[in-house]
């Protein structure tokens, strides 16, 4: 009778054990992922773009260079010819998402959703009345809502943007990220089809939670 009293006690003991552990390793996880979220906004405010691209996916250079994005940022956010873009430095009211296991590759995962906005301003475009409407229906259908503030500038705000946090054995165990776009093709490319469904089903919920609060 005392051993098997005995047994029961060490049972719960190793249960309570790795119970605890379990819970401890997913608040460690939970606390790196909210500081990588953390700075991923801090270093876009500061237009810091070696720090951009070195939290960035290294699969992503397999089809882009460091080079060739940097490049892009730089004209994007410092102006070109074309086009410039003006991102307000403020962290935006972001959530994350629990953590979470992969089926392969040692991968764990969470998610960044939150609302974007920023201002554009083309150099050597304006838009009458006509243009404005077809610009703020197009972009509408791309889930952003566009509000003229001149003939050539226009507030943009991106609802439900998801950012995904991960890391694998590809990332040598760092925590990365890969912005979702379900629309792009190089989003298939580098996501596995686990990881693009339960980024999928996510989303889908997002909206579907705007939906709601916004019918309320």
């Amino acid at each position: 009778m005392m051993i098997k009293k005995n047994k029961i006690l060490l049972f719960w003991f190793i249960l309570l054990g790795c119970l605890t552990y379990s819970y401890a390793q997913e608040t460690v996880n939970t606390r790196e992922v909210e500081t990588v979220a953390h700075k991923m906004f801090v270093d876009l405010n500061n237009l810091d773009y070696d720090a951009i691209l070195g939290m960035t996916h290294p699969k992503v250079f397999d089809l882009v260079s460091k080079e060739q994005m940097k490049t892009l940022f730089m004209s994007m956010f410092e102006g070109n010819d074309e086009f410039s873009v003006e991102i307000p430095k403020t962290i935006p009211d972001y959530k994350v998402s629990d953590v979470y296991i992969g089926k392969e590759n040692n991968l764990e995962y969470a998610f960044v959703s939150y609302d974007m906005s920023m201002k554009m301003t083309f150099n050597n475009q304006e838009f009458d009345e006509e243009g404005k409407e077809m610009m703020i229906n197009m972009m509408k259908v791309q889930g952003m809502d566009v509000a003229f503030l001149s003939n050539s500038t226009m507030d943009v705000l991106m609802r439900d943007r998801v950012t995904i946090l991960l890391k694998e054995d590809a990332t040598e165990n760092k925590w990365v990220m890969i912005n979702y776009d379900p629309d792009s093709p190089i989003t298939y490319q580098l996501l596995s089809t686990d990881l693009l469904e339960k980024t999928k089903e996510y989303r889908q919920n997002l909206l579907l939670n705007s939906k709601k609060e916004s019918d309320n």
